[in-house]
């Protein structure tokens, strides 16, 4: 799939073919190539692959982009399904003042290729009209002759970067910025980007680039604003003339008030009348008793009483509040103790307007920022459906007045006067006094005492078809959207059947609102017997509490229920934390309490971060200044990164550096870190000092907090049960309510006590949270369904002991304060660190009083010791391999490292480096240690335990996979088995069981080995596993010859691991440089070669056919291209093979394939000339006989027999840039005894394929950059090598 995400960009070029098209052109990489790099262009001067992105043809229709409408105020954009890797997924734009313009070069390119009739029958379907409508707005389409690749509404040929003061071509705001939400988050920029969209903020584009990237680093997103992205909505058009023959959805009908100003207005193949906009709604007292008069009686103090909390919830909160208000059916709601209970329509009258006068909010689920009136709107209408039917006769007129007005709401800046709030609001309080509800469900699961069927006409039906049209347009869970359309369905029989509620309960708590939609972290609350999942506990909290419906089943003694009243006190913190109540203050005395914490040396250096200087005698250059890590006088200089590949630290001279520190030295710089309150100032005075004192003196003194002294809290004391204190709600809801700076003078004691007695893995996974965190500690939330949310770490069955225990030790250390669930915020960084080391010292008081693993004899180094001898007597370490196991070592000896960051690059000996390393580490300091975890990755394990137990000699396990079968596989097993003084080799797919199969547990006595570290960066769940036992470890390693993935925000969470101060994106490149990276020049040269193969008119015709078809062509286009390349591949491959053989007999080629067919046709193909054999020859008693082998591209890691052979052929295909690298890393290794080794990639010339080989990346230039960082080591190291 990742391929043709690629591929989608680049299409083939026109191009004649030449006189001789059977034989291959080959030129070498960096030669002029001017037919391969100056696109071809077609007749008036657009190349087709810009071409193609305006006149893919979808279904028999033309694909409209804003490239050939252009745009002007009042126009709806929304971003291309699909388009740009879904770079612009459900964002949407108004245009605002201005024109965007279309490049004209686009018109006449696309008319010439498709015709303008073709182009106007598009218009005509896109927009609903006629062809002569169609006709006149294709005409009138703005266009300019500018370039065709400018951001929209920019009015000059400026980039982001420039900062340009050029006037915008227009301005526009974001009403739903969608998949960008994301995009600025990794940036820091999520908060501003979600206030311009709720402000309704006009904006240009610049506004928005520059929250998509962080300046100085070379990742980010500064395309999504290309107008090929986007497409014109074909939303609400005002209709000026009268409407004759047409019928016409007119909410006055629905909602009576003034018609004054009234739009008519074509909505989704619809017309629809509605009245004026008007003001923005602000919710009023007299608003809510317009709304419930004559409904029922209420006084002015019991609105106001039912507003004070309401005001204070989210918009999510809002319309919980709404929807269980009206579902619960109760006559009066209970806002709190001590509180007189207000009518529950008052309540639902007031959810409802406070909904209307919100902003709006940002829903992750549908990707979409709803504003407070469509929510209000939208929501009611589907409790309408789906709790509370209002049996009036123009309720189904109101139900599609509602859905029609959401929609002019979500794509117009349209607000509903305030008549029409009212009569919502009313309907909501309506509603809530119901006691019928549409019987859509099958099978009815009614416990009601009675049903009924009412009448439906023939408009009424209509009206219910017309709901169904409109949900679906507006976009809402699919439930919902399946619910309207049951009911539209029954409506049509001419009938609609009701069931009615036999009684109606008493009182509804305002708590009953909160749910896991509204509130995420109530599974973290949910105390005892809630159910051994989230996805059991969500299910539950529903199906017993909060989805119950009087009006479906008898809800008599509902709140004496033991799951209803689990939920209850769940549902009372979590509202108590939204509604900010006051919590109870914790006395503290006047004489404190101090702790003392050991300070890092590395801390002023990310305290200081990079500091930008100039430097150079001839020209200034832009340079970096980073303070050592260990020693602040031990500078490091590397140029800026950039897109462009160059050598960021061996460009530089030994005066440019030297300046450079003179020049960062001579200025005082700011310093900010967690670790050091307030803002403070570093600078250099014959040593680097922190205002005015010795930096080296303050890493002596440590840091030094006093806090003020507090009583113990109740539930601690000597008689506490402390093994069953998790299950105390009382306890919970002391420690979640209390407020305070005071800490418990024996709290290293309690929490000794606490973090021993209670649950080891629960205790353990609340240290991992506590790890690296400075402002705020937020346990992962699941999905509604229970599950991995997509951006972030999964949140693990058993959490909510883990959110129990941290909330009860931050009664004890005021270093936690909780907010809402499952999170806290960081009072003190300080006592936070000291937390975590208390904790930690419980945990590990509980690991040395139990025996861990199949034996029960204590670990010590004597047995580490013996295995490092016979290592060191089988391994002849070359110099970059002791010198990286040092650096590793005297990072343990000065820097306070969890553990280290190994770059080396393939086939440079990062197994043994790493094997020996953990050797001596656990000679030395691994006294409670046992074993160790190697952690690999698919593909690599059987090649690593080969390596493991035949050349190094060492005792290996493979830990089998735990299967939940009967009877387990061979190779399987029913528990977690490892061995002891071993090195236990595990599959990385398999850490997602195994952690939760005691491998958790066993973290604290393991020492781990991330191999290929750069396979665990995405947030799944294979990532969540390896990141909680690498912060639950003494000491990891995590190695990879490519550090760098997709962007640096994939690395910082495994930096931070090895550090032990702060590292964010300001400071990450501060942390790299304390990766041990060490550079080995091989003295082996790589020859690239590209070997172009012309493309025959018969491939080219059959191209043009298939664009001409459809978009989806890109897989049939490639395989097509591919096809006629092989045969030149595996005529380069026989000759390749046959000229390395004349040298080296057992050598060859290593042909790569792009999947499993693709490598068995090259075989047979190969085979028909040499000896060819597959990926399981590499390592066969024969493996020298052959003279080609066959491998696909995924084979790219975790073997060395590929280094007999001399040459590499490969053809063009899509993949990551490290596992480019790595493929060309089986060759050009450690044991390759030619001096200079070839890659050749064979591509059809001006083809997809061809384009996409030469597409340039920013993650191939930085990790070359973090390589670059560690010592460089020449060819001698390598002498001797047979």
């Amino acid at each position: 799939m990742f391929f043709w995400l690629q591929a989608r960009r680049i299409l083939i070029m026109k191009r004649k073919a030449p006189a001789h098209p059977a034989k291959d052109v080959k030129k070498a990489k960096g030669q002029s190539r001017q037919s391969s790099t100056v696109a071809s262009k077609s007749e008036k001067g657009l190349s087709e692959r810009r071409l193609k992105q305006y006149s893919s043809a979808k279904s028999g229709k033309l694909s409209l982009s804003v490239g050939i409408t252009g745009a002007r105020a009042g126009d709806m954009l929304r971003g291309v399904e699909g388009a740009s890797n879904g770079d612009v997924a459900n964002v949407v734009l108004r245009i605002v003042s201005g024109v965007v313009a279309a490049p004209s070069i686009i018109r006449r390119s696309v008319e010439a290729e498709v015709g303008r009739e073709a182009l106007v029958d598009s218009v005509s379907k896109h927009f609903g009209i006629s062809k002569a409508a169609a006709g006149l707005r294709y005409d009138d389409f703005p266009q300019t002759e500018a370039p065709n690749h400018q951001p929209l509404g920019s009015g000059c040929v400026h980039g982001v970067e420039e900062d340009c003061g050029c006037p915008p071509a227009a301005t526009f705001v974001v009403v739903s910025q969608g998949v960008w939400q994301g995009f600025a988050e990794q940036h820091g920029n999520g908060a501003e980007l979600q206030a311009m969209v709720e402000e309704h903020r006009a904006v240009c584009w610049r506004d928005v680039l520059k929250l998509m990237y962080t300046p100085g680093l070379p990742e980010g997103k500064k395309l999504i604003l290309r107008p090929r992205l986007f497409e014109l909505v074909a939303g609400p058009e005002q209709i000026l003339s009268e409407v004759k023959n047409e019928e016409v959805l007119d909410v006055l009908d629905a909602f009576p008030g003034d018609r004054a100003g009234a739009l008519t207005l074509r909505l989704s193949g619809m017309l629809v009348r509605v009245p004026a906009s008007a003001q923005a709604f602000h919710l009023e007292p007299e608003a809510v008793r317009e709304a419930v008069e004559g409904l029922i009686s209420t006084s002015e103090e019991q609105i106001l009483a039912c507003l004070a909390p309401l005001r204070k919830l989210s918009l999510g909160a809002l319309k919980s509040c709404l929807q269980k208000v009206i579902r619960f059916h109760a006559k009066d709601v209970s806002l709190g103790q001590n509180s007189v209970p207000v009518p529950a329509p008052v309540v639902a009258a007031a959810s409802c307007g406070l909904l209307f006068a919100a902003k709006g909010g940002f829903s992750p689920e549908l990707q979409l920022f709803t504003r407070g009136c469509t929510a209000a709107l939208k929501r009611l209408a589907v409790i309408l459906v789906e709790d509370a039917w209002v049996e009036d006769p123009q309720a189904p007129a109101q139900l599609a007045s509602l859905l029609a007005l959401g929609l002019v709401t979500q794509q117009m800046s349209y607000e509903p006067p305030r008549h029409v709030v009212v009569s919502a609001m009313r309907l909501a309080a309506k509603a809530a006094s119901s006691g019928s509800v549409i019987a859509w469900r099958t099978p009815s699961k009614s416990a009601s005492a009675s049903k009924v069927k009412v009448k439906v006409s023939e408009p009424q039906s209509r009206f219910f078809q017309s709901s169904a049209h409109l949900l679906r347009v507006l976009r809402s869970f699919p439930g919902d959207m399946e619910m309207l359309d049951r009911a539209a369905k029954a409506a049509t029989l001419g009938a609609l059947e009701l069931q009615r509620a036999a009684e109606r309960p008493e009182v509804m708590p305002l708590c009953h609102l909160v749910d896991q939609h509204a509130f995420r972290g109530v599974g973290h609350v949910l105390g005892a017997g809630s159910g051994a999942t989230f996805a059991e506990r969500f299910r539950v909290l529903f199906e017993k509490c909060t989805g119950c419906n009087p009006r479906l089943s008898s809800l008599v003694d509902f709140e004496t229920r033991p799951e209803v009243r689990v939920a209850r006190f769940a549902q009372r913190c979590c509202l108590h934390m939204a509604l900010s109540k006051a919590r109870s203050a914790i006395p503290s005395a006047s004489e404190g309490v101090s702790v003392s914490l050991e300070l890092d040396a590395g801390v002023l250096a990310a305290a200081v971060g990079p500091v930008p200087v100039q430097a150079g005698r001839k020209r200034k250059r832009e340079l970096l200044v980073l303070l050592g890590l260990r020693c602040p006088e031990d500078e490091v200089v590397m140029q800026k990164p950039a897109r462009a590949t160059r050598d960021l630290f061996g460009e530089l001279t030994e005066q440019e550096r030297a300046e450079a520190i003179s020049v960062a030295r001579s200025q005082r710089q700011k310093a900010q870190s967690p670790l050091l309150p307030g803002t403070q100032h570093a600078q250099f005075r014959d040593t680097w000092m922190l205002d005015g004192r010795k930096w080296e003196d303050l890493v002596k003194e440590g840091l030094k907090v006093t806090v003020p002294s507090a009583p113990a809290p109740g539930w601690c004391n000597e008689s506490t049960d402390w093994e069953r204190l998790l299950e105390d709600d009382a306890a919970f809801e002391e420690a979640l309510q209390s407020a305070g700076a005071g800490m418990t003078p024996d709290a290293r004691k309690w929490t000794l006590r606490l973090t021993s007695a209670l649950p080891h893995a629960a205790c353990l996974r609340g240290v991992s949270l506590l790890r690296q965190q400075y402002t705020s500690v937020q346990l992962p939330t699941p999905s509604l369904q229970g599950g991995l949310v997509s951006d972030q770490l999964a949140a693990y069955d058993g959490d909510w002991l883990v959110y129990r225990l941290l909330v009860l030790v931050s009664q004890l250390v005021p270093a936690l304060r909780p907010t809402a669930p499952p999170n806290f915020q960081v009072g003190n960084p300080v006592l936070l660190r000291v937390l975590e080391k208390w904790m930690m010292e419980g945990i590990q008081l509980v690991g040395t009083a139990r025996p861990s693993g199949p034996s029960c004899s204590s670990a010590s180094g004597a047995e580490w010791a013996e295995l490092r001898r016979q290592l060191e007597a089988s391994a002849k370490l070359m110099e970059h391999q002791r010198e990286a196991i040092c650096r590793m070592v005297e990072r343990d000896e000065h820097l306070k490292c969890g553990g280290h960051f190994l770059i080396m690059d393939t086939g440079h000996g990062k197994t043994i480096t790493a094997l020996l390393y953990a050797f001596r580490w656990l000679e030395s300091s691994g006294q409670n240690v046992r074993r160790i975890m190697w952690v690999t990755p698919a593909g690599t394990v059987e090649n690593l335990v080969k390596q493991l137990r035949t050349t190094w000699r060492c005792p290996t396990h493979v830990v089998p996979r735990i299967s939940s079968a009967k009877k387990p596989k061979t190779g399987e097993g029913a528990d977690l088995a490892l061995k002891d003084f071993m090195v236990n080799v595990i599959h990385a797919d398999h850490l997602r069981t195994a952690i939760d199969k005691g491998l958790a547990a066993e973290a604290t006595s393991s020492f781990f080995v991330f191999d290929e570290v750069d396979e665990m960066y995405a947030p799944t769940l294979r990532t969540s596993a390896a990141r909680r036992l690498c912060q639950l470890c003494p000491k990891f390693v995590a190695q990879t010859a490519t550090p760098m993935r997709k962007n640096e925000s994939q690395l910082i969470a495994w930096l931070a691991d090895t550090c032990a101060f702060p590292v964010d994106k300001k400071n990450w490149l501060v942390a790299a440089s304390g990766m041990v990276s060490m550079q080995l020049e091989l003295g082996i040269k790589a020859r690239e070669e590209e070997v172009l193969v012309p493309m025959a008119e018969e491939v080219r015709d059959h191209c043009r056919k298939l664009l001409k078809s459809r978009t989806a062509c890109w897989l049939e286009m490639a395989c097509l291209v591919q096809q006629h390349t092989d045969p030149a591949m595996v005529r380069q491959a026989v000759k390749a093979a046959q000229e390395d053989r004349v040298k080296h007999a057992d050598g060859g080629v290593l042909l790569v394939a792009d999947s499993r067919q693709h490598a068995e046709k090259l075989i047979k193909l190969c085979s028909a000339h040499l000896p060819t054999g597959d990926f399981a020859s590499l390592e066969s008693s024969d493996a020298k006989r052959f003279a080609i082998v066959v491998v696909t591209k995924d084979k790219d890691r975790g073997y060395n027999s590929a280094r007999r052979l001399g040459v590499m052929v490969t053809g063009a295909y899509a993949g990551n840039a490290a596992s480019r690298h790595q493929i060309r890393g089986r060759l050009r290794r450690l044991g390759q005894k030619r001096q200079e080794v070839r890659f050749l990639t064979v591509c059809m010339e001006n083809s997809i394929l061809h384009l996409l080989h030469k597409r340039h990346s920013a993650v191939d230039t930085m990790n070359i950059s973090l390589e670059q960082l560690g010592q460089k080591f020449g060819a001698e190291v390598v002498r001797g090598l047979g």
